[in-house]
């Protein structure tokens, strides 16, 4: 009778122990949720201290499949987050995941390029986990354009950063360091003839493309052109203003170094017409599977035509750029 009671005994003592080690999971899983969501844990659980050196830009085109994000480590120590992916579980993930590994709980220059939900979608998300200092957004009347931008806004609204518009003559010099990066389009919002105005008046898939933002990013002679969602007449209208301008244009175009293809490489007859004017060493292509066709064979013939080296990020994965005292690297960090 006694050895049944201790048999009895084990199995309760054991109940006991799998029932209080259950509880005690769900109240850590309770209690983490309210600082990172468990769809993102995996996204904390890395080694951190992987940034950049002082002195060294890396700039990340991160594989979030059919959208587009770009990580900028700037060689002062702060850091350029441009747009968010299309906002699916796996890409917000991985995005969270490659910031966490760089130490990366602020960011100081949050850019929305466009309010097309492949670079907005995940933006919300990474605006309720990180903290912000800065957002450059498209000037956009109707915030309800996209369920996507939508969202967006009112996590950037909510979550105390100084909100600037990303138009033309915009950006930032960092003090001490040959680096900046500038707005090159859209065209300034007050502009009655501009992309904005076409946006705020008639949007449509093309002018939401149209007012895309088009960025400059140089350090120490190197270049990249970062061009977001920009249909081929806004890369024709650069080149024009860049030809009518000259000297007074704010940067020299021909002197690029990387080109981030335009609009995950759809059909566009201004891809040959920019890179007759900028001639790049580099291209880099956010594309993954999607119901376009994208990249169009007209845009990979020119691109690859145009460039020494050419990067996909759905043959690559992330691309990584980077330059240091020994000059500029760029490689593919397939995983």
């Amino acid at each position: 009778m006694s050895q049944k009671k201790n048999r009895l005994s084990k199995k309760a003592i054991a109940a006991i122990v799998v029932a209080a080690a259950t509880g005690a999971m769900i109240v850590a899983l309770l209690i983490t949720d309210i600082f990172i969501p468990v769809k993102y844990l995996s996204s904390y659980a890395v080694l951190k201290n992987k940034g950049a050196e002082d002195g060294v830009m890396r700039v990340g085109f991160i594989d979030v499949g059919f959208g587009d994000c770009t990580v900028v480590e700037l060689p002062d120590g702060k850091n350029m987050l441009i747009d968010g992916g299309n906002g699916r579980t796996a890409n917000t993930s991985r995005i969270l995941k490659y910031l966490n590994e760089r130490d990366i709980d602020t960011i100081d220059y949050l850019v929305c390029s466009s309010v097309n939900p492949e670079h907005c979608g995940g933006l919300a998300e990474l605006v309720k986990y990180k903290k912000i200092k800065t957002i450059y957004a498209p000037y956009s009347l109707n915030t309800y354009i996209t369920d996507e931008y939508r969202a967006f806004k009112v996590a950037a609204d909510k979550c105390g950063a100084e909100i600037k518009i990303s138009e033309y003559g915009e950006g930032e010099s960092l003090a001490g360091y040959d680096c900046f990066f500038k707005f090159l389009s859209p065209s300034v919002h007050t502009n009655p003839l501009g992309e904005y105005a076409d946006l705020n008046e008639n949007p449509t898939a093309e002018t939401k493309c149209l007012s895309s933002a088009v960025i400059w990013l140089e350090y120490s002679g190197v270049s990249f052109l970062l061009t977001g969602d920009a249909n081929g007449e806004a890369l024709s209208r650069m080149c024009r203003s860049y030809d009518v301008a000259g000297e007074d244009y704010p940067v020299n175009l021909q002197s690029c170094t990387v080109l981030k293809v335009a609009n995950h490489g759809g059909k566009t007859d201004g891809i040959a017409e920019i890179i007759g004017v900028l001639k790049p060493e580099y291209a880099v292509l956010s594309v993954g599977e999607n119901g376009f066709g994208y990249p169009a064979a007209q845009t990979i013939s020119a691109t690859m035509g145009g460039v020494e080296s050419f990067f996909r990020t759905d043959e690559c994965g992330t691309v990584i750029a980077e330059i240091n005292k020994d000059g500029l690297t760029v490689r593919g960090d397939k995983r």
